[in-house]
């Protein structure tokens, strides 16, 4: 995929055509924004522009070297991601200092097929502060004709020095009809397409999994036992928040899939109970269904700060244990 073929983040892409047209593309961006936005893909739609010798500047998508970087296996393109980290230790949540080494070692030798090279690390949010304190000198002091890109879905995992050493490219959650597109052009029904779309939240990986069945049906079984928390003693809340906290790598996106389905249920919810304690609700018993719409509004807005934990890298188990159980307090 070359940067012509990136859609939905039209002024990230305006950006860095118009700095590869003029000869300015940063030594180092950070590509920041939801996950599933197109981050990655336009980090290795740099590459082709950066290492594509039929279009320089551009890529054309289909020379042995821009299929070598749609390979991962270009020698002038080095990426690092939990993958690779669990490749090394299967049970590693972070990225390590010896990776960071590793990029920036690589960019600071002399290209091998062209005259550039291209270091992408993503879910730099799970970089370690000691991989983060190892990064700063290559940005203090780049190299050569190298362009280093760190992909992260939370800015605030990256230290404050890193962020201010790199341009930053915010990407944008895709339009829910866009998702909806694509979803179709890939095969998927156009309602099972729309359905999952609305659900995503701008994300096109979690679409995909919603539009298997497995994913599906995982996200209506979650939704249909948070409607009866209320009626859960603390051991089964427990073993639910258990089950909110999926491990590794390849559950990353249905990690996400989770917290939309909280959202959108909680929020769902509180819609319902605010409509119930409008005028037409009529006066009788009106006290009570506005009591109802502020308690629905007090669990949203701790539904939301437990969101916002999990995605900053908190401890997902106790996020959720803490929010199964606070919603508790709730009830009265």
């Amino acid at each position: 995929m070359t940067l012509d073929e990136i859609q939905g983040q039209n002024h990230a892409i305006g950006l860095l055509r118009r700095a590869i047209a003029n000869g300015r593309l940063a030594h180092a961006f950070v590509f920041a924004g939801p996950a599933g936005v197109g981050k990655r893909a336009t980090a290795l739609a740099i590459a082709r522009s950066v290492l594509c010798p039929e279009k320089p500047g551009v890529g054309c998508g289909s020379c042995i070297d821009c299929r070598l970087v749609g390979a991962g296996s270009h020698p002038d393109l080095f990426i690092e991601d939990l993958a690779a980290a669990q490749a090394e230790r299967a049970t590693a949540s972070m990225l390590s200092i010896e990776q960071i080494r590793r990029v920036c070692g690589s960019l600071a030798l002399r290209p091998v097929r062209g005259s550039a090279k291209v270091g992408i690390v993503d879910q730099a949010e799970r970089l370690t502060a000691e991989a983060q304190n190892a990064l700063l000198k290559t940005l203090e002091e780049p190299r050569g004709r190298a362009t280093l890109v760190l992909v992260t879905s939370n800015l605030d995992g990256l230290l404050p020095t890193i962020r201010s050493r790199c341009q930053r490219l915010l990407f944008a959650p895709l339009a829910d009809a866009l998702v909806a597109t694509l979803l179709e052009r890939e095969g998927v029904a156009a309602d099972l397409a729309r359905r999952a779309a609305a659900l995503a939240g701008g994300s096109l990986d979690r679409a995909r999994e919603l539009t298997s069945e497995e994913g599906w049906a995982r996200c209506e079984d979650l939704r249909s036992r948070l409607e009866r928390v209320d009626r859960l003693g603390v051991p089964e809340r427990l073993d639910l928040a258990a089950e909110l906290s999926p491990r590794g790598e390849r559950n990353r996106t249905q990690q996400a899939l989770t917290t939309a389905t909280v959202l959108e249920l909680f929020r769902d919810q509180m819609v319902a109970a605010a409509r119930d304690a409008g005028p037409a609700a009529g006066p009788d018993g009106d006290y009570d269904r506005l009591a109802a719409a502020r308690r629905a509004h007090r669990r949203l807005a701790k539904v939301y700060a437990s969101v916002r934990d999990v995605e900053r890298n908190a401890n997902a188990n106790l996020a959720w244990d803490k929010l199964l159980l606070g919603l508790g307090d709730l009830r009265a």
